[in-house]
């Protein structure tokens, strides 16, 4: 860390009392100070820095004012590109690195410009660490704590060499994963001023990394602030909400502290977050939209109930942040504004959570009228023998601005470190990106243990939830209901939800094989789709249905997949959740009530449905998953249909969703454990690129005679291509075989090519060319994707039985793996493979879906539901024969039973022909599997 800039320069300013119509009156420094004309740039402080500069005079070897957090990165990063981002959105904010100087009205401040001190953050590497990411910010942390020296400020070593208020590390805790820690000092920039600053970076570094401009910068000056502030000062308006403050806390008594006893705040805070579940949050939503009001005023009327329960008190008294902005353009400056104003809420014995969300709700109305006047000047002339230098009471922050960021396409997740002094209980309040109510309970650790804030904050949370699901109970009762030695009360305990495992994978992804196959197929991309239809059970909920659904994109990147053409070459590229369809979008989730419907009206409806999901997809949108769920009622099961583009699920795709769905459906609605049991889930972009250097490996290289060989076979013979296909389904079992290659593939290629011999439509003449595609190794990730894999085969025609369709299944190289690898994904190897044994034959083995474990109610719909469903699944032109998929569920003794859907040519056959060939080839695969004797 000795690289990085201290992130909090000191001031040389002696105590003094602040004062609100302008900067404070501060006596002179002891030595000189340059006078404030020989910097004609030199501007008063807000009376927030005023504030500020204030309380670290007091206090010099203070570091409570130092304030951090960090940008968690999961993705690919370009370091050099984001340092550059930081140094740049820094110098759109000069006034962020300034020097003091006094004036005749007090301190005033000049930007420095110092073009030989780069702003770009220093580089850390803590990935070796055990635990990389606790390593990184206990370095943070321990800077943090370190006293600020401001008197750097006003007598620089050199002219120009003032340190930042605001610095930055980007540190590395692993492969494709930073953390951009950034702390800086409150007399330098608040909450919302950062929340700012962060936005501009992330639009920078995308604009640079996608090679497009970034546009002006959207930053206004720090003298927007200065000068309306001194304005407001002067006026008549400041007075008035003065006198409005002196009125409304009439009679208003000190609050006792929550312990009991005081201390002085330290130097960095104890912290316990608490991410409430989907159920609790949902509660709470309700509550608040039940009394009219948001969720941060139910928040601050829960606060309210907390401390009355705490103090005995018949009202709370709260210290509550507000932006003080509401000047023209004030927005847009990343300074420090923030103000800190009291909220009064009584809280009686017999009131009730509805009562207190009303007054928390008029309280936070009258503060929002009058915020600009100071609080720190209310404070005073309430409570004149206040000792502190801000309004009393525990501390409430509510967060709204803090959102996730998107860099180029990355995901950046704010978490904070440290939010400044808390001499007593600080609660902040936030959305986390799943939409997720976070709870950050900061303490001072002279007078809490980490034991008990841990016990705080689950208390305070299962009274935020206990209060919201019955808003019409007393307070009192419901916060006095009693505990066990672990906790809150089963009655009310919060359910901690951990924060969601899945993976954040952004940015640009390998094309895949799949998408090469795609690019050459005849047909529209965008006519590639999936259906599953699955049985539901009754009485599902439209919320955590749509929470589970969004959840699952966020955990499988392929559900966020972008496909891009131009000039007719393809790329492609993984959405960050915050701007994947799949995730934003509400309308992925569309309900159908169907109970009463008729059986042939719901089977009209779900085909209809099917089809506008179908035509809804847009893979160059990254709009590629979206779901239907048919609503039964309380009383019957119901459907959902899942439709994706084909290049973002296969058979191992569908099984993995259908697998995870329910565990995240019964934690949304609260009916179920956290779903620890799901994995990980991800890897997609680390596999992609896994296959592009398998393909120029030696041991992959050294296939390619095999492949040369078969492509230099006979020209492939030219079928005509046909639109749609007879379509036919034949079923038949086949046991356990032996070790190698898929025993259905063996008896089903080997009748198909018996049934070939006799038939020259089906052949080339010397051999049936076949396409195979087979499922996805077993060494691919775990998560949905069109991982597959395809190559060709000839088999001969003259096969008497499986057993030479099975010795030249085993002899192909790696199962076939490489053969894609080669042609599509090693530019020097891509011509020598292009060959294929000929279209011919298309042959798809599949897993069958079926129900998870521990899931009752969940599983595919009945067979006879999907019928409908095969027509609408966007299938290519035939340009062979006939296509075969094979669709494999276990059998008796370990064996499979394997349905066949059909599809033949109708420009090479007729629908009787197709029919009677397909039963015959499925008889000889039977025969071809019983058992010999």
């Amino acid at each position: 860390m000795s690289a990085t800039p201290s992130p909090t320069p000191a001031a040389p300013f002696p105590p003094a009392a602040p004062s609100v119509p302008s900067a404070p009156s501060v006596p002179s420094a002891p030595g000189p100070a340059s006078p404030a004309a020989a910097v004609t740039d030199a501007v008063p402080l807000t009376a927030a820095q005023s504030e500020f500069l204030a309380a670290q005079s007091a206090s010099p070897g203070y570091a409570g004012h130092n304030v951090g957090q960090y940008v968690e990165l999961a993705g690919p990063v370009d370091t050099e590109a984001l340092r550059d981002a930081v140094a740049s959105a820094l110098d759109e904010a000069p006034w962020l690195r300034f020097r003091l100087t006094r004036g005749d009205d007090g301190p005033r401040q000049s930007p420095v410009r110092a073009p030989g001190r780069p702003r770009r953050p220093a580089l850390l590497d803590t990935s070796g660490a055990a635990d990389p990411v606790a390593a990184a910010l206990g370095l943070v942390r321990g800077q943090l704590a370190c006293p600020p020296r401001l008197d750097l400020l006003t007598d620089p070593p050199a002219p120009g060499d003032v340190p930042d208020l605001a610095g930055s590390v980007l540190v590395t805790v692993g492969p494709e994963h930073h953390l951009l820690v950034q702390f800086f000092h409150q007399l330098a920039v608040d909450g919302h001023g950062l929340a700012l600053l962060n936005h501009r970076i992330a639009e920078l570094y995308t604009a640079a990394v996608r090679g497009r401009p970034a546009g002006p910068s959207p930053f206004a000056p720090v003298t927007a602030l200065v000068e309306a502030e001194s304005a407001y000062a002067a006026s008549a308006e400041r007075r008035a909400d003065l006198a409005a403050w002196t009125r409304h806390l009439a009679g208003a008594p000190l609050p006792a502290p929550l312990r009991g006893r005081s201390a002085p705040p330290a130097d960095t805070a104890l912290r316990r977050t608490v991410l409430l579940d989907a159920a609790d949050t949902a509660a709470v939503e309700a509550a608040a939209r039940g009394a009219g009001v948001t969720w941060g005023e139910a928040v601050l009327a829960a606060t309210a109930a907390h401390t009355t329960a705490r103090t005995g008190a018949a009202e709370a008294l709260l210290a509550v942040y507000a932006a003080a902005r509401t000047a023209p353009g004030t927005l847009r400056v990343p300074a420090a504004a923030v103000n800190i104003l009291p909220v009064r809420i009584t809280a009686g014995p017999a009131d009730t959570f509805r009562e207190l969300l009303a007054r928390a709700a008029a309280e936070t109305a009258f503060l929002r009228r009058h915020q600009r006047v100071r609080g720190t000047e209310v404070a005073r002339a309430v409570w004149p023998g206040h000792a502190g230098t801000r309004v009393p009471g525990p501390l409430v922050n509510l967060r709204p601005f803090e959102t996730e960021l998107d860099f180029a396409g990355v995901p950046g997740r704010v978490v904070s470190l440290a939010s400044g002094p808390v001499d007593d209980l600080a609660v902040s309040a936030s959305r986390s990106p799943e939409g997720l109510l976070r709870l950050d309970l900061d303490a001072n650790p002279a007078l809490y243990d980490p034991a008990e804030l841990e016990s705080e904050a689950a208390g305070f949370a299962a009274l935020l939830a206990g209060l919201a699901r019955r808003p019409r109970t007393p307070v009192r009762r419901i916060a006095e209901a009693p505990r066990d030695a672990d906790g809150p009360a089963p009655a009310t305990a919060a359910r901690l939800l951990p924060v969601p495992a899945g993976d954040h994978e952004a940015g640009p992804l390998t094309l895949l094989p799949a998408a090469h196959r795609l690019r050459e197929a005849a047909g529209p991309a965008e006519g590639a789709l999936e259906h599953v239809l699955l049985e539901v059970p009754a009485g599902l909920r439209t919320a955590p249905l749509r929470r589970a659904l969004t959840t699952l994109a966020r955990r499988h990147p392929a559900l966020r997949l972008a496909l891009h053409r131009a000039h007719g070459v393809w790329s492609q590229e993984v959405r960050a959740a915050a701007e994947a369809p799949a995730v934003t979008d509400a309308t992925a989730l569309r309900r159908y009530p169907v109970a009463g419907l008729a059986p042939a009206a719901r089977e009209l409806l779900v085909t209809a449905a099917a089809r506008a999901a179908g035509d809804a997809l847009d893979p160059v949108a990254a709009s590629v998953f979206r779901a239907a769920w048919f609503d039964a009622g309380p009383a019957e099961p119901g459907r959902l249909l899942l439709t994706a583009h084909a290049l973002c699920v296969d058979d191992v795709s569908w099984q993995l969703l259908l697998g995870e769905l329910p565990q995240l459906y019964d934690w949304f609605a609260g009916a179920g454990p956290a779903p620890d049991a799901l994995g990980p889930a991800g890897g997609l972009t680390a596999w992609a690129a896994g296959l592009a250097t398998s393909a120029q490996s030696p041991a992959r290289v050294r296939e390619l005679p095999y492949w040369a060989e078969l492509a230099a076979g006979p020209s492939a013979r030219a079928w005509p291509a046909a639109e749609g296909g007879h379509r036919t389904a034949t079923r038949f079992d086949v046991p356990a075989g032996p070790p190698g290659p898929h025993p259905v593939d063996v008896v089903l290629l080997a009748a198909l090519a018996r049934t070939a011999a006799g038939r020259p439509r089906l052949h080339d003449g010397t051999r049936l060319p076949v396409t195979l595609e087979l499922p996805r190794p077993g060494t691919a990730p775990r998560t949905a994707g069109r991982l597959s894999t395809v190559h060709g085969v000839r088999l001969p025609l003259d096969a008497d039985g499986p057993d030479p369709v099975r010795r030249l299944l085993a002899a192909v190289p790696d199962a076939g793996r490489g053969q894609e690898q080669l042609r599509h994904l090693n530019p020097q190897t891509s011509a020598l493979a292009a060959g294929t044994p000929g279209r011919g034959v298309a042959y798809r083995r599949r897993t069958a879906l079926h129900a998870p474990d521990a899931a009752p109610g969940w599983g595919p719909a009945p067979d006879g539901e999907w019928a409908a469903l095969g027509a609408l699944r966007g299938d290519p032109p035939l340009t062979g024969p006939v296509e075969l998929t094979a669709t494999v569920a276990p059998g008796a003794g370990g064996g499979h039973r394997v349905s066949v859907h059909w599809r033949w040519s109708t420009a090479l056959f007729d629908a009787s022909e197709a029919t009677a060939l397909s039963g015959a080839a499925t008889a000889l695969a039977a025969r071809f599997a019983a058992p010999a004797g």
